[in-house]
């Protein structure tokens, strides 16, 4: 899809190398939010709940299907040579449309027919009691029930010697609240998740609302200019740890895949995550013909913007939410 045209960033953006995330705050064995955790989104617009879902068996399934769906066996899961070495042109707009898009390593495993609406999955990753349990804490209402996730974002490890680059953004998306279920064990440096931590709070006040998909009409320079500045000068987080492990992230935080470079390591092996969306149930509900979420455009996001919106001032990031 094509987003809104913004302005070119007058400062070139030189991305600082991420650091790994792999530490546990107080709080972080248990399924309730402790005070360190809260203070800490609420600072850094993330946490990692570990071992939160403490069942592999029903993560492992997930794995199997993902190789289940690859067509004509484009790529096979017992010849990682053959991760970094498919052709491209092999994977046609047929397969795009019924599995999701593959390119340049990372494949977003959705589709409008099936991809993402799983029950095994949804089950496994957005309406798990325990993810549940934790969004609840977040959001002030009672939690909708999630009917999709993104899909399964897979990432190949990268060939050797090419250059493959983090592509920060925020989402233009009406979630109150995202959550990335790491599938499989995630180790430094094999695409792992990746964010801009504080970055949910300096940008904040330039979306028209605070679960808007839209810039103010007059901050879009301003905009670009804050995330230029924030690109570099912070040091982005990339999460590592191990299948069941959920990283709970503020929705407007800059983020990106991570750069799988497993391959170059000697270890190649393929990262698996869900991205699952979550909001308060009983808004009024609207999709957005412009950037999505809606039938045309973001149609694998399963929140919805809503009526009652507010609008972003300087001071109600926090505005709608329980903590």
């Amino acid at each position: 899809m094509e987003y809104p045209e913004t302005p070119k960033a007058k400062r070139r953006i030189e991305l600082l190398d991420p650091d790994c995330f792999d530490e546990e705050l107080e709080g972080n064995d248990q399924i309730e939010l402790s005070r360190t955790e809260v203070d800490f989104f609420k600072d850094q617009g993330f946490i990692v709940k570990r071992g939160l879902i403490p069942d592999r068996e029903r993560l492992a399934r997930i794995v199997d299907y993902v190789w289940k769906c690859v067509p004509r066996s484009i790529i096979q899961r017992d010849n990682a040579e053959g991760w970094s070495s498919y052709e491209q042109d092999q994977w046609t707009k047929d397969d795009s449309l019924k599995v999701g898009l593959l390119h340049t390593g990372m494949w977003k495993m959705r589709s409008p027919r099936a991809v993402g609406t799983e029950k095994f999955i949804l089950d496994s990753t957005a309406n798990h009691p325990q993810v549940r349990r934790v969004v609840a804490q977040f959001l002030d209402g009672p939690i909708k029930v999630c009917e999709r996730v993104r899909g399964v974002y897979v990432i190949l490890p990268k060939p050797n010697g090419t250059a493959v680059k983090l592509g920060p953004h925020a989402d233009h998306a009406a979630a109150q609240l995202c959550a990335m279920v790491l599938v499989d064990d995630v180790l430094p440096r094999s695409g792992g998740f990746t964010v801009w931590p504080t970055s949910h709070r300096r940008l904040h006040n330039y979306w028209k609302t605070i679960v808007s998909a839209h810039w103010k009409d007059d901050a879009k320079e301003a905009f670009v200019a804050e995330q230029t500045e924030i690109l570099n000068t912070i040091r982005p987080m990339e999460f590592v740890g191990n299948a069941g492990d959920v990283v709970f992230w503020h929705p407007r935080l800059l983020h990106s895949a991570g750069v799988n470079e497993s391959a170059e390591l000697g270890d190649p092996r393929v990262r698996y995550v869900v991205p699952c969306d979550f909001q308060v149930d009983g808004h009024t509900l609207y999709d957005d013909d412009v950037v999505g979420p809606g039938e045309k455009h973001q149609w694998w996001v399963d929140t919805r913007h809503f009526m009652e919106d507010a609008v972003a001032t300087e001071d109600n990031i926090w505005h709608g939410w329980a903590i």
